[in-house]
């Protein structure tokens, strides 16, 4: 992968101890504000390497910004369903871009609060919870950085660490990683390549399936300097980011999300047969083939009739004609190879068009979608789709990442998000409806 830019990364000022601890972390936001309006209500730190609002380790890597924000705002959410967390970040205006200090501004009881990796959380006491909302982000995201910049400049002096005195400068600081922070920014042990790693497991156990890693990767700096990096990539919202040690950047709109073959099948047969019962639907189930797929990973090539022509069903690049007669579908094998035929050079077709309606600013986002709303694909989203359509199932729990199991053609299989569907049932005990 060719990165195109290495992200000009200042790290804001901070206070030393975590500034949701900090009894002058919200007194330095509005100094007008009573002193009952500045009392943070936010549970106390008793593990610098665990958030207390989350119960869950920090990411502990340098230059988080956007990873720290995304994991935040997942497991914040998880863990507080009736609060709320917004991701703030600047302007977008180029498809590979400098991100725009990215940080959260999320509720808890009653209150403000701003999330970042140089800042820790700090009470807003001017705001209220109402606040916290696609409408207020711009302003939000204003007030961050200009607390930000406070910060910035009274913890330089604190820390004595040199103000940067030219924009190089200050780029060579957010480089190596000098600028103060509150949350912690390595691990005993860490290199470029655990961090790196350790990015990419987090970010999937999380559900951000894109999420993947790159080493050694070459690439040139802003003045022209050579370097090599790891860094990740992945989806969050509708954009996709990247991260290094160095900083993150906006890299274009995050692809689009889909069912796995299997499931979608199972819909699209039940569905369809539903509102056309004078058609025929039939899925022939086998192992997925080609480099890349898991062992065991199963898959589907759905055929279906219509006004007398046999189509193969593909939510991705759509649905396609097909040659074969009623007789052809008495061999699996012939039905899979003539799809795989007609899929292949349309789904490079589509993949062509979709980098490139991907790789430009969020302006293009509406034109991206054209529609295509979002599925919920974790095991709680496909267990009400299934259910929904009478079919057996339910969650498997007892491990980090909870399974699904579903009955189809009389034989169990496994549904794991990220991955896909498995035949069987897994080596897990705990069940829930």
């Amino acid at each position: 992968m060719k990165t195109h830019l290495l992200p000009f990364m200042v790290c804001l000022a901070i206070v030393p101890a975590r500034a949701a601890d900090d009894a002058t972390a919200s007194t330095l936001v509005d100094k007008n504000a009573t002193a009952s309006d500045a009392v943070s209500e936010l549970p106390k730190s008793t593990d610098p390497l665990i958030d207390p609002l989350t119960g869950t380790p920090y990411i502990a890597v340098h230059n988080p910004d956007i990873v720290e924000s995304a994991i935040f705002i997942i497991e914040f959410q998880r863990a507080h369903p009736l609060e709320h967390a917004l991701l703030l970040t600047g302007e977008i205006h180029d498809a590979v871009a400098i991100m725009g200090d990215p940080a959260v501004a999320y509720t808890w009881r009653g209150k403000v609060y701003f999330h970042s990796y140089e800042m820790g959380d700090v009470l807003i006491p001017d705001r209220s919870p109402e606040q916290v909302s696609e409408g207020y982000m711009s302003r939000l995201h204003q007030a961050y950085r200009t607390l930000a910049r406070y910060y910035f400049s009274q913890s330089c002096g604190i820390h004595h660490i040199p103000w940067p005195m030219s924009a190089e400068q200050a780029y060579e600081m957010g480089n190596a990683d000098k600028g103060p922070h509150v949350l912690p920014n390595e691990l005993p042990g860490d290199t470029e390549e655990v961090q790196a790693t350790r990015v990419e497991a987090r970010l999937k156990k999380l559900g951000l399936t894109t999420a993947k890693a790159y080493f050694n990767v070459p690439g040139t700096d802003k003045y022209g300097k050579s370097y090599t990096c790891d860094l990740v990539t992945f989806d969050f919202g509708n954009f996709a980011y990247e991260w290094s040690k160095t900083g993150c950047s906006y890299i274009g709109l995050a692809s689009k999300t889909y069912l796995p073959s299997m499931i979608d099948s199972i819909i699209c047969a039940i569905d369809y047969q539903k509102e056309h019962p004078a058609e025929k639907v039939i899925c022939f189930l086998h192992e997925a083939s080609g480099q890349g797929h898991m062992p065991g990973l199963m898959v589907s090539t759905t055929v279906f009739t219509k006004n007398g022509q046999l189509w193969f069903h593909h939510l991705v690049p759509g649905d396609l004609p097909s040659a074969l007669s009623l007789d052809d579908l008495k061999d699996s094998d012939k039905v899979i190879d003539a799809d795989l035929a007609v899929y292949r050079p349309a789904l490079k077709k589509f993949d062509a068009q979709d980098a490139q309606l991907r790789h430009q600013p969020p302006s293009g986002l509406k034109k991206y979608l054209n529609g295509y709303k979002t599925p919920d694909v974790s095991v709680e989203g496909v267990l009400a789709e299934l259910q929904k359509r009478g079919v057996e199932a339910r969650i498997i729990t007892g491990s980090d990442s909870p399974e699904l199991v579903f009955i189809w053609g009389k034989q169990p299989f496994t549904y794991k998000p990220g991955l896909g569907c498995f035949a069987g049932k897994p080596e897990q005990t705990t069940a829930s409806s």
